[in-house]
């Protein structure tokens, strides 16, 4: 008796830990919890926000609206009504493949993080034009650019908490986070430039 007595706490917690793993189901699969972020051939670095209601964002030194679609793994874009249409490949949560424009050079999928990559962090790094190094911090909202003993202070537009830029009339600044490292590109037409920033 009191053999079974100690056996029937195993067998309940076994019957319990079975049902569990009967009930659960496998997570669905939701591409508008992802961004895509890369490289052009050029070197600029570019962020894609997939949004609700088939919304697609492509973000570099420009910004291009479209739309999208997603079925059985193949996700298709179209930005600005057919100048710039392809399609990923994904499977297990990364693209597998890439079909479109020789513009993109580089892409990796990433999931979007909860909290802001870029807060309380500082990079440095040197833009691709100049012989001084930069140093990068940023906060919430802002971020300090130091350069050569010049600093300057802007404001930021947060994308995806991944990516910040920053937009003026004729010139955009963004900055975005891959594979641990700080990407960044300065517009100004026609000067187009990039540099890569190492977390300290």
């Amino acid at each position: 008796m009191k053999n079974i007595l100690k056996i029937l706490p195993i067998l309940f917690l076994m019957i319990i830990v079975s049902c569990k793993k009967k009930d659960s189901k496998p997570e669905v699969f939701d591409i508008t919890k992802y961004s895509i972020v890369g490289k052009f051939a050029d070197g600029l670095p570019y962020i894609i926000s997939i949004e609700a209601g088939n919304k697609i964002t492509l973000t570099n030194y420009s910004f291009s609206s479209g739309t999208f679609t997603y079925t059985d793994g193949i996700l298709k874009f179209n930005f600005d009504n057919g100048e710039m249409v392809g399609s990923f490949t994904i499977e297990n949560g990364a693209i597998k493949s890439y079909a479109g424009p020789v513009l993109i050079n580089t892409y990796d999928l990433v999931k979007i993080p909860a909290t802001n990559q870029l807060e309380s962090k500082t990079f440095k790094g040197i833009w691709q034009n100049s012989a001084y190094k930069t140093e990068l911090k940023f906060g919430a909202t802002k971020y300090t650019e130091i350069t050569n003993n010049r600093q300057t202070e802007a404001s930021y537009t947060l994308i995806n908490n991944l990516a910040a830029k920053k937009q003026e009339v004729d010139k955009i600044t963004l900055f975005i986070m891959m594979d641990g490292k700080l990407e960044g590109l300065h517009y100004a037409n026609p000067i187009r430039i990039w540099g890569t920033f190492m977390k300290q």
